[in-house]
């Protein structure tokens, strides 16, 4: 080997042996004195025997020899503060190449919310809070550590990290003695994904709100959960598969759960297992399944029962006599089912009911007349503190006692022709029937008119006569009105346009006819309102009415003729001289060709002369 490769090797020989710290490892000012001040506060604990000058060689220190700077704090329990030590967490953001925190086993009291500092460290891949003394709940400003893969806590009572962008799944926890003491749960709008762990209930045996709703999750539900005292069980908007298992709804969570919501998933089967028995359950949504049968006799079990949401599954039969006779009903969801049938009178007997929608169904015959006796649709109008069935029978705001934050109940209604989502407050303001889809006859009741509380009223695409009530003047509150793709005739009546709040109106595809509104709100809605009634005229519509008085075509139409009629047809001497006429022209026909044919006018006499004989033979025999 040459001389010059020997002092090469040489070179690079003293550079990584003696000078280890010398490329990229030294820290700043700042960052020193940060370690003497953790180490003061923590009474001289932590960096025992360091001297102060180079970070590098404080214990529990590690700097990455190539980007430069503190990559990793790791503190031992067998250095922990003998007192409980409270932190100043903004001394640790000083290290801006932070890759790692290990504070485990530390004696750390307080909250964990100081920690959320730390989403300052751009680099902060591993956050390791464990076997500590801090109580209280995770905030999510911990969620937006932008980097951070691995968080290790114990102790604590609430996790909350909605809404950020956790990825990866649960890992499998097989360890039969671990366990957290986390009350409140929530992952949230994330990107977790994956199964739940099969032993769920035993790893959180104190868990009481549980929320994992908007993830990827799959597979089946554990029936560990049913172990649990849970309140609060959201899995809704996630892949998972199979049954409701029995465990959930009978017994253990069944007796404590307030809220269910496993909407939007893949599960299939009867909509609930038999005899589930859930006393306390205030709001049932399991929408977007493929549940089959009828709807779960096993409801009428849970007595304060304020929301039903069983949207867009394959359920069918009627809808059952003992539903409309349910004590607490405040929202029902039957939309995009199979069920068939008449609505039935005692659907009036639902006092409470603010919300209705049985659209895209198969139910057939009229409207119940006595649809007025739903008291809260036509009631002075709800607020807030307590004046609504919604805050009467059951909670939408449930607060997480461990924090300030509130887990809101909220579903999605289809709103002026759009999807909306209410949670909370709004929800409770919400009222509305939505009919549309379906079969229904029938002339539409006046008695609708009286529910001046609806803000929304869908009764499109059905086989419904007769014509508008003008009773629909009294919706004072109504902000969408569609009743397109009936049969309905007469006219719109210009009552309409004292609906002030109507922003949404549709009577498209009817047989209606007259001049259409144009004052008010009803000049700014477009023609395509009124497609499909070719007897409708207006200002805005391609055939005008020609006078304000003419208010039908089909009445103009009528005038027409029966001004022609009475010049012409209906004229008393044009009446006599038909008759004369026809008298005359009859009388010349018949004489005039006895005239001119001979053989017919000797015919014609002969049988004169025998009838002539014939009946004076007859009254011979009576004379």
């Amino acid at each position: 080997m040459s001389s010059f490769a020997n002092n090469v090797i040489l070179l690079w020989f003293i550079v990584f042996t003696f000078l280890p710290c010398s490329w990229g490892q030294d820290c700043s000012i700042e960052q020193k004195r940060a370690l003497l001040e953790i180490r003061n506060s923590t009474n001289g604990s932590v960096f025992v025997d360091w001297d102060g000058r180079d970070c590098c060689n404080a214990p529990g220190i590690a700097c990455d020899p190539f980007a430069g700077g503190v990559s990793s704090i790791n503190l031992q329990s067998d250095n922990a503060p003998s007192r409980t030590w409270y932190p100043n967490v903004t001394l640790f953001t000083i290290f801006d190449e932070l890759q790692e925190l290990r504070l485990n086993s530390m004696n750390i009291g307080g909250e964990l919310k100081p920690f959320c500092e730390l989403k300052r460290l751009k680099s902060l891949s591993s956050l390791d809070l464990g076997n500590n003394l801090m109580g209280g709940t995770i905030h999510p400003c911990l969620g937006r550590i932008e980097k951070l893969e691995q968080l290790v806590l114990s102790g604590i009572q609430g996790l909350f990290l909605r809404s950020n962008k956790l990825s990866g799944s649960f890992l499998d926890c097989n360890a039969k003695n671990q366990t957290s003491s986390i009350v409140s749960f929530d992952i949230s709008d994330n990107q977790v994904r994956g199964p739940l762990p099969e032993n769920i209930g035993h790893l959180l045996p104190l868990l009481e709100h549980c929320n994992m709703s908007s993830n990827a999750l799959e597979g089946n539900i554990p029936w560990t959960l049913g172990n649990l005292s849970l309140e609060i069980l959201d899995l809704s908007n996630n892949m998972l598969t199979g049954t409701i298992p029995q465990s959930l709804t009978k017994n253990g969570s069944a007796d404590s759960l307030v809220y269910l919501n496993l909407s939007n998933n893949k599960l299939q089967g009867k909509m609930l297992p038999r005899d589930s028995i859930m006393p306390s359950l205030e709001c049932l949504q399991l929408s977007g399944y493929r549940f089959e049968g009828v709807i779960s006799p096993t409801i009428s079990n849970s007595p304060s029962l304020v929301i039903l949401d069983v949207r867009h599954n394959y359920l069918s039969g009627n809808i059952p006599r003992w539903l409309y006779s349910h004590p607490s009903l405040v929202a029902v969801l039957l939309k995009g089912n199979r069920f068939e049938g008449h609505l039935l009178r005692r659907m009036c007997q639902m006092r409470s009911l603010q919300v209705l929608d049985i659209s895209f169904n198969h139910i057939s015959g009229g409207i119940p007349s006595c649809i007025n006796n739903i008291t809260f649709w036509k009631e002075s109008s709800p607020s807030p503190t307590g004046s609504n069935y919604f805050t009467q029978k059951g909670r939408l705001r449930y607060l997480i006692n461990l924090t300030d934050l509130y887990f809101e109940v909220g579903t999605s209604l289809l709103i002026k022709n759009m999807e909306y989502t209410f949670n909370g407050i709004p929800l409770s303001l919400m009222t509305g029937i939505d009919m549309s889809s379906n079969q229904l006859t029938g002339s539409i009741p006046s008695e609708m008119g009286e529910l001046s509380q609806l803000k929304s009223l869908n009764l499109s695409n059905n086989f419904l006569t007769g014509s508008i009530p003008i009773s629909f003047r009294n919706l004072k509150n109504v902000e969408s009105l569609d009743l397109s793709h009936n049969k309905l005739s007469g006219k719109i009546p210009s009552e309409l346009v004292e609906l002030t709040f109507l922003s949404v109106f549709s009577v498209a595809y009817n047989n209606l006819s007259g001049r259409i509104p144009s004052e008010q709100q009803f000049s700014t809605f477009n023609m395509t309102c009124y497609d499909g009634n070719p007897d409708l005229c207006g200002d805005r519509l391609p055939r005008n009415c020609s006078t304000p008085n003419q208010l039908d075509p089909t009445h103009k139409r009528d005038q027409k003729d029966q001004k022609e009629g009475t010049r012409v047809i209906d004229s008393p001497f044009f009446f006599y001289a038909f008759v004369a006429v026809s008298y005359a022209f009859g009388f010349w026909v018949f004489f005039g060709i006895l005239i001119i044919k001979k053989n017919w006018r000797m015919n014609y006499f002969r049988a004169v002369d025998r009838y002539v004989e014939s009946f004076l033979e007859m009254l011979s025999k009576y004379w």
